[in-house]
């Protein structure tokens, strides 16, 4: 019988001797934030530079929010928590948030409670000594969020929160400090349910010190001003996020090895050149991408107790992501949602609503909607060609169902 203890002590044991046979210490490539750790930052000078002209004019009370914006995995979330680190130093209020409010109440409990616990509070969970003459009504304000976290009773109506965030802003904040707020994945914003959120901000982000970035898919603003056509001028400025470039998708990888190389390790080891290649070009530069490609390969010559990571190993991880994400996208779909992107393969992966009504034998209004809500998730793409809109399945979802299908 095996002591699972002394099983687990000697697997362990295993991985470490199998990394140091690659010429690792550990495996570089993670998923996780930068959070102000800027040596695994690649490239984007364009884009720091558009958000330095921002922020800086901004200073001087010439406010444009902006918007960032690229496919998936582009690495918006990483330029956001680079944003993050860069205002903190300036002095200026910052408040990071996910667009997971769905309502302008719950949205404006978590932007005041990230206000009073990010940046007027010292990192021992005391009251900063800059604000103490404003200390009876920040604490005051703080205890009430804290006692309604994300749900939100009558009793504390959306007025007394403006009221309770307009004191915070005008009252308590420095003058010539912005509050600088950064939305992930706002695009979540577009859903009617979020039209009362951006009426809220017509006004709001008006407001001469108050400066906001919104991250999301290349869309976004378009669906924004679909539901709300003011929100653009709100909004004026928007920041396109390209993939890398080749030479950017290099040095992403450099980087992380450089970082975990055993001593005598060459720039790419354990990675063959043609690997590496393949990498480059099946990943068409989308950073996330290139991590877990990277990551699921080392994975896979750890498996096979190999000293390089070749281009079949590369091969491998490429369908595995594949496969796996692919399987999670269809367990997440509603079960009518999953029969329309079936038929989707069937129909070779691309089509147009009335196309998917003759298979399904269901009404254009039905699968129209089931389609955008499809679209909104990120997992099928849209193109026009003249009257014709074609809906295509996302490569993660065609390598499952198409695939399953040949085989």
């Amino acid at each position: 019988m095996i002591d699972p203890i002394e099983f687990i002590h000697n697997a362990s044991s295993i991985s470490k001797k199998s990394m140091n046979r690659l010429k690792l210490k550990s495996n570089p490539f993670s998923e996780k934030p930068i959070r102000g750790n800027t040596k695994f930052f690649v490239g984007r000078n364009s884009e720091l530079s558009e958000i330095a002209d921002i922020l800086g004019a901004a200073q001087y009370g010439s406010v444009a929010n902006a918007a960032i914006v690229g496919t998936k995995g582009i690495g918006k979330s990483s330029i956001l928590n680079i944003l993050y680190y860069a205002a903190k130093r300036h002095g200026h209020w910052i408040v990071q948030l996910e667009a997971s409010q769905v309502t302008a109440r719950q949205f404006l409990i978590q932007l005041m409670h990230s206000i009073i616990g990010d940046n007027l509070f010292s990192v021992d969970g005391t009251l900063s000594t800059n604000y103490m003459e404003h200390s009876k009504k920040i604490i005051e304000i703080y205890r009430r969020l804290n006692t309604y976290s994300d749900k939100t009773p009558v009793h504390y109506p959306r007025e007394k929160i403006e009221r309770d965030l307009k004191y915070l802003l005008h009252n308590v904040k420095e003058e010539g400090k912005l509050c600088v707020i950064l939305v992930d994945e706002a695009d979540q914003f577009a859903k009617r349910s979020c039209l009362g959120l951006l009426q809220f901000f017509h006004s709001f982000l008006y407001e001469d010190d108050i400066l906001a970035f919104f991250a999301g898919p290349p869309t976004m603003m378009e669906d924004l001003t679909k539901i709300s056509p003011a929100i653009r001028d709100r909004i004026p400025k928007v920041i396109n996020m390209p993939p890398l470039d080749k030479a950017e998708a290099h040095d992403l990888i450099l980087r992380r090895l450089e970082d975990a190389h055993t001593s005598g390790a060459s720039e790419y080891d354990p990675f063959t050149p043609e690997s590496i290649e393949k990498i480059i070009e099946e990943c068409d530069g989308i950073p996330r991408r290139i991590i877990m490609t990277c990551s699921e390969a080392i994975s896979i010559g750890l498996k096979n107790s190999s000293t390089t990571v070749d281009e079949a190993m590369v091969e491998s991880a490429l369908k595995k992501l594949g496969i796996s994400v692919g399987h999670q996208i269809l367990n997440h779909l509603t079960p009518a949602q999953s029969k329309i992107v079936r038929a989707m393969a069937d129909l070779g992966g691309s089509s147009t609503v009335t196309e998917l009504s003759g298979v399904l034998n269901n009404s254009p209004g039905t699968i129209g909607t089931h389609l955008s809500d499809i679209y909104e998730m990120g997992y099928v793409y849209k193109e026009r060609d003249g009257y014709n809109v074609y809906y295509t399945l996302s490569k993660e979802l065609k390598d499952v169902l198409i695939t399953e299908k040949d085989d």
